[in-house]
């Protein structure tokens, strides 16, 4: 065999082997990799009735993408149906870009559609769970939950993939943070502020169904209804008043309206809200006013009614 003869055949040869490697190397990009040990890194996953949330991580270990993850089965820990997990909900959708400059509550609601979705469901792509904040009037309770993880390679069904556990989100929260009699004209040498002779409650904090409003009423010691038409703007102080976190406010004997979209003062960095009320609306003279501070926040849209109380100390 001549020289030039071997030199053909080893060139065939590697030629051969470079074919069978690169076929191999296209199966295996082709049918991937699905490893038997998918799991979820959090086996107990905590919801919160009344809140959108996305949270759940898959560990896949080395097992190739693209994947699709599919809810195969969701039951109570003690092995009952769990229809109420499945239910469709009339949920929020964005159809354009929410600004935060809109200008009118009607402005805001016309970027909004109401669809038809789960309350419950699984990410498709990469298996992280969604629970939507219509769930308001859920119980709370524990689920179980198997999914079923697909790739090129094949498919991987996990029992008991993770532990969803179902508590009671707050539909509201407050606190009475402080209020005080000081003196309007704050001449500081003749008229000393009264610290700690006045009080605050939030006597009632209701849902009154449907719709995008706060009403706030205000009474005085004794129970009666005061007029807060008479009150100044909310606060003195820039970032306190509540006015300037809606959409609009009107003024009535009895009541204070405002037209908010919700959450409410939920963000990341929710604030307190200030009233200055004239002396002479809860019995004093004209060179007091009370001063006085609240926190809330309201998670679930609707018509609220909250009743704030005034108690004077030291009578």
């Amino acid at each position: 065999m001549t020289h030039k003869n071997i030199m053909v055949k080893a060139a065939l040869g590697l030629a051969l082997l470079g074919g069978i490697l690169y076929g191999c190397r296209k199966v295996d990009l082709q049918d991937g990799y699905i490893a038997e040990t998918i799991r979820y890194k959090d086996k107990i996953i905590t919801l919160e009735t009344g809140r959108d949330i996305m949270k759940g991580d898959l560990i896949l270990d080395r097992t190739t993408g693209p994947i699709t993850v599919e809810l195969v089965d969701i039951h109570t820990k003690d092995g009952k149906p769990a229809p109420e997990m499945l239910q469709e909900v009339d949920a929020v959708e964005w159809k354009e870009e929410f600004t935060g400059q809109e200008k009118t509550l009607e402005e805001l609601e016309a970027k909004k559609q109401i669809v038809k979705r789960p309350v419950f469901e699984i990410n498709k792509s990469d298996g992280r769970l969604k629970f939507r904040k219509e769930s308001y009037d859920m119980a709370a309770n524990v689920y179980m939950i198997d999914v079923k993880v697909t790739n090129g390679a094949g498919s991987r069904i996990i029992k008991d993939a993770v532990e969803v556990n179902v508590v009671k989100g707050k539909d509201f929260e407050y606190r009475n943070d402080y209020a005080w009699i000081v003196c309007a004209d704050y001449d500081w040498d003749n008229c000393a502020p009264y610290f700690d002779s006045v009080n605050i409650q939030i006597e009632s904090f209701k849902y009154m169904g449907p719709g995008s409003m706060m009403t706030w009423k205000f009474k005085d010691q004794n129970g009666n209804i005061m007029d807060p038409s008479k009150f100044p703007e909310g606060s003195k102080q820039k970032g306190k008043r509540l006015e300037d976190f809606v959409f609009a406010y009107r003024k009535f004997s009895d009541r204070l309206e405002y037209d908010c979209a919700y959450p409410f003062n939920a963000g990341s960095n929710p604030r307190e809200f200030e009233w200055w009320v004239p002396g002479s609306s809860f019995g004093k003279d004209a060179r007091h006013d009370m001063f006085a501070a609240v926190f809330f926040q309201i998670f679930r849209p609707g018509k609220w009614e909250i009743v704030w109380k005034v108690q004077l100390l030291n009578q």
